[in-house]
């Protein structure tokens, strides 16, 4: 998926995805694309964007930038049917991502995550969330990581898992948590390892000890090698998940 063009950037109108309700979006898209593709993206996004775009060192750091944030505008502006670069964000005290302006009040919420080629994107209406992606590493996955980061039950289910199954484990772990962070606005002010996560194959993904019962956590595969996992309060709601690539004109 990730780097498939379609010559343009604009986003095919549905009802499947514009018709939000009580229900979450996920989505996913490649940020690997083609010259033309990312100076569309780059029209559209503000001043301060665009100078946050230039202070990468590395060019292809700043094209992802680019086209996560382009992207972005893009789906929020398809929920809203307004024009992508006549959006406006705000920011909170440790950085969470809002609508601002005129479109404060619409009651749209999102949040985004990027590793390495992917991004990932939730959108839902009057509730906190957040989302994590990880792309699967070995070599950022090391037993001491983990004793510094995690909850000692966390630790403990993660040694109990077969050698070959601790690094997955591992990145399950760290996007649950990440996204819970990032759901709350509240970064580190909450230690990672003042809370529990599971994080075994095949067990769902729930908050075992240390959150309030009003946040719920899912956990999915946007795309092979790599782990994501949102967190949201409220009642339990139906997340959909789409790509971008699919909906691309």
């Amino acid at each position: 998926m990730a780097g498939r063009e379609r010559g343009t950037v604009r986003l095919a109108s549905s009802a499947e995805w514009m018709q939000i309700g009580d229900e979450i979006h996920v989505w996913h898209a490649g940020l690997d694309r083609e010259r033309k593709t990312i100076g569309r993206l780059e029209e559209t996004l503000s001043l301060d964007e665009r100078g946050r775009a230039d202070r990468f060192h590395f060019v292809n750091d700043r094209n992802r930038f680019v086209v996560a944030r382009g992207l972005l505008r893009e789906l929020l502006g398809g929920y809203l049917r307004q024009d992508p670069a006549g959006l406006e964000f705000s920011y909170g005290q440790h950085g969470k991502p809002a609508l601002a302006g005129a479109y404060a009040s619409s009651g749209l919420c999102f949040n985004l995550s990027h590793s390495s080629g992917l991004a990932v994107y939730a959108i839902a209406t009057a509730r906190n969330l957040g989302i994590d992606v990880e792309h699967i590493r070995p070599d950022s996955a090391g037993d001491n990581i983990a004793k510094r980061h995690f909850s000692a039950r966390e630790v403990s289910d993660l040694r109990a898992l077969p050698p070959e199954a601790r690094v997955d484990g591992f990145f399950r772990c760290w996007t649950r948590k990440e996204a819970y962070l990032k759901a709350t606005g509240m970064g580190l002010q909450i230690p990672l390892n003042s809370f529990a996560v599971s994080l075994a194959q095949g067990q769902p993904a729930q908050f075992l000890s240390g959150v309030d019962p009003r946040w719920h956590l899912e956990a999915y595969q946007p795309t092979e090698g790599y782990v994501a996992a949102i967190a949201y309060d409220g009642a339990p709601r139906t997340i959909k998940y789409f790509s971008v690539d699919a909906y691309l004109k």
